[in-house]
């Protein structure tokens, strides 16, 4: 097998591009990113890089190959990758060859900042993967060159995926013209060919409009048509029906094993056979659903609002639950340990004072679940399984109310240990309230490890009292310009996100937490933290369907686990805030 064979070829990262919106690692919410060259560094050995086939976490990851060259250029990072000769391997080359899968997509580590546009720039990064995709984040990364075999010995032979041309060694560039004709190749048309359409299209018409003209009477008389079957089941004991299903048995089945497909056979025979017959009306199969039109109508169904944001559940997110089994969570004793570097006095030990302590806790998940009521009425009047979708879109609304409303809880419980970011007076303005809040951010940057509170989370009374802070012209003046302006800020220390979504104070980022409470004439409290002082855990919503079902209905019901702890409660600063005086 020739070395060089079994590759594929082309731009694995584009430089200057915009990606579409992509998970963001750091928040677990959508966003844009973009690489300009010299942000970005290779691994020394090549192999570290390794490609995957999909990248969505699920059952399309599967490693194919490894990288055998890597370089950058001002076009992007260059990559060949040789791909293993397993069955996945021979699949990835024989898609990438039909254009099936004709992208590549990075994977990578590092330091972004997000621009004015929303958009994060890689400021200092490591590639550390790759995948082959169909459809990839960048539009520039794309495949140029498939080798498939050994027997591609001759040459250059690598198909470009996106022009079907060979290009020459070095070349990643599809030529314009080839491109064109590649994607839109004349379609050869004679004018016999679309006179013969034209006539079959007209016969088709025409056929058309014939079966329009006929009406079948729906009212009273007999029916023109007749379906006569033999029926799903024999009661007569000598042998079975042709079906080869039994009552009785099926009968057993649906009622002691929970068997849906013999529940529906016996349900449409009794709608079949069941019903009350007259001397002059044969038995039918015919179904009143295309006269009888739905009641519930699908596209009418709305339930409550749109699932609220979950700031601070979304922080402090730390993995899944599989199961209620406790578990112990160490950690780092900041207060009893004391760890350093000092002077050192040549052939004298350093001092023996060196002591670190772990402490923990022990974390036991605990579990919610809900449950509701759906009538046969509602499922059988054309609800279901539309009415389940509606239910279940509403218990997952719950559900991550709830896990934020938790998480709120675990800060509202450590409230009393924590140190305060800064005082503010009671009853004290917005602009008294801005500065006495930028006073203690200032105060994080003079802490050894001030530069780790990265988020902030504002409770309703400080967040209306700083959004609507004013900066007074004159002595009185309460109609000043805005402290935190929205649009078009000048000569201010932060600004306002659009329909105030979350304020900017001096590069800290505040957003409204609804679960930390509702607005009150006591103190409340808001929180600057590291997203490492709490870790919560979760599992997935679990749906139950048909619980206790009886005849007038069933019960439909969820589970599922939470566990959150306060790993680090020097990693909090509390802001409390009492808007009445």
């Amino acid at each position: 097998m020739d070395q060089e064979k079994r590759t594929l070829t082309g731009v694995l990262l584009p430089f200057g591009e915009v990606s579409r919106p992509a998970m963001d690692p750091s928040t677990g919410r959508s966003a844009r990113f973009s690489f300009a060259e010299g942000t970005i560094t290779l691994p020394e050995d090549f192999s570290d890089v390794v490609l995957n086939y999909g990248h969505d976490g699920k059952s399309l990851y599967t490693q194919v190959g490894v990288a055998v060259a890597l370089a950058t250029d001002p076009q992007g990072v260059q990559a060949k990758f040789k791909v293993a000769q397993t069955p996945e391997g021979d699949r990835v080359l024989a898609l990438a060859a039909d254009r099936v899968l004709k992208a590549f997509s990075a994977e990578v580590e590092g330091e972004f900042e997000a621009g004015n546009d929303g958009i994060q720039y890689s400021k200092a990064t490591t590639l550390t993967g790759a995948a082959v995709v169909p459809k990839p984040a960048f539009a520039g990364a794309h495949i140029t060159g498939v080798a498939a075999s050994a027997a591609d010995n001759e040459g250059n032979n690598m198909k470009c995926t996106k022009c079907g041309a060979i290009h020459a060694a070095g070349v990643t560039a599809c030529d314009p013209a080839v491109l064109a004709a590649f994607t839109a190749a004349p379609v050869a048309f004679s004018v016999a060919d679309g006179n013969k359409l034209m006539q079959d299209v007209t016969a088709l018409t025409e056929k058309i409009a014939a079966l329009e003209k006929i009406k079948i009477p729906v009212g009273p008389g007999p029916a023109q048509f007749q379906v006569s079957e033999e029926p799903i089941y024999r009661f007569a004991g000598s042998e079975p029906a042709p079906s080869g299903f039994d009552f009785a048995t099926d009968l057993l089945a649906a009622a002691k094993d929970g068997d849906s497909a013999a529940l529906a056979r016996l349900q449409k025979f009794t709608a079949e056979n069941m019903s009350p017959q007259f001397a002059d009306q044969p038995t039918t199969t015919a179904d009143v659903a295309a006269v009888n039109q739905s009641q519930y109508r699908p596209d009418m169904f709305l339930g409550q609002a749109p699932t609220p944001q979950s700031p601070l559940y979304d922080t402090f997110y730390k993995g899944s639950l599989s199961n209620v089994t406790p578990f112990f969570w160490s950690k780092l004793d900041r207060a009893n340990t004391d760890v350093g570097v000092a002077d050192h006095t040549e052939g004298v030990e350093p001092e023996s004072r060196d002591l670190v302590t772990a402490a923990g806790t022990t974390v036991t998940p605990t579990p919610v679940s809900g449950r509701v009521h759906i009538t046969r009425e509602v499922a059988d009047q054309g609800g279901n399984p539309v009415v389940s979708g509606l239910v279940w879109s509403e218990f997952q609304r719950s559900f991550r109310i709830a896990l934020e409303t938790k998480t709120a809880g675990l800060l509202t419980a450590a409230a009393g240990s924590m140190t305060a970011l800064t005082t503010i007076a009671a009853g004290a303005s917005g602009i008294v309230a801005g500065r006495a809040v930028e006073s203690g951010l200032l105060d994080l940057q003079f802490l050894v490890d001030g530069f780790r509170f990265t988020k902030a989370f504002g409770h309703i009374d400080l967040y209306k009292a700083l959004s609507q802070a004013v900066m007074p012209q004159f002595s009185g003046d309460t109609t000043g310009e805005k402290v935190y302006p929205i649009i078009n800020p000048q000569n201010r220390d932060g600004i306002q996100g659009a329909k105030y979504s979350f304020i900017d104070i001096a590069g800290y980022r505040m957003e409204p937490t609804p679960s930390l409470g509702a607005t009150s004439t006591s103190a409340s409290n808001s929180y600057v933290a590291d997203p490492n002082a709490v870790h919560v855990w979760s599992s997935g919503l679990t749906r139950l369907d048909k619980l206790q079902e009886k005849v007038e209905g069933w019960d439909m019901g969820v589970f599922a686990y939470f566990a959150g702890v306060v790993y680090d409660i020097t990693g909090l600063r509390k802001i409390a805030y009492d808007p009445t005086a």
